[in-house]
């Protein structure tokens, strides 16, 4: 288990979280049909990584929305937040390294794979986008109510539930992850334009 300072933990998660919401501003300056754009058959298109975490993290999203509305649950506030053990382990696999390089990978679960078919103009954007400013706004009343309370159950069930912290620190990080994809992504769909396939 890691011990953290609960007002810097609040603040490194939420610049994390403002940068992905910078890039999804410079996102928007790109054709929608780009973000589209499946950089091969077998890969996700940039609005297709979005749904994913629209998925995944709207699964803890809306959990943390109704603790936090809740004013007669146990959360309290404490200065320093203890990560449990699992969920310690769980954010940190989720977490790229500096390099850019990824820990831990693992397949997606079938539930939050994608549905091209579903996928129409920004909507995903938009919808990651309310997810993202969410989680701000969630995490600005943590600074007096705290990260310690109700555990949350994960995205994979009742077999591995995490502190409220964690809960934060999960989703964040598996984004994280995801915008590396996403400029993968780009940069694939990109060399497919200088092919003459596509015009970004």
């Amino acid at each position: 288990m890691q011990e953290f300072n609960t007002r810097e933990l609040i603040d490194l998660l939420q610049a994390r979280l403002r940068r992905q919401l910078d890039r999804c501003q410079q996102l928007r300056t790109m054709p929608v049909d780009v973000l589209h754009q499946r950089p091969s058959p077998d890969r996700w298109s940039v609005m297709e990584v979005f749904q994913h975490l629209n998925l995944s993290s709207g699964h803890y999203h809306r959990i943390l929305q109704q603790l936090y509305a809740d004013e007669n649950n146990d959360l309290r506030f404490r200065t320093t937040f203890r990560s449990g053990r699992l969920g310690d382990f769980s954010a940190r696999a989720m977490e790229p390294r500096p390099d850019g390089n990824i820990n831990w990978r693992m397949r997606t679960i079938r539930r939050f794979t994608p549905s091209a078919d579903t996928l129409i103009g920004w909507k995903a954007l938009d919808t990651f986008e309310d997810i993202a400013h969410g989680f701000v706004g969630l995490l600005e009343r943590a600074r007096t109510r705290g990260l310690e309370g109700e555990k949350v159950t994960s995205t994979i069930g009742p077999i591995l539930r995490l502190r409220t912290g964690d809960a934060f620190r999960f989703p964040i990080a598996h984004q994280e992850r995801h915008f590396l994809q996403i400029e993968r992504t780009l940069e694939q769909v990109r060399a497919k334009t200088r092919e003459g396939s596509v015009t970004v």
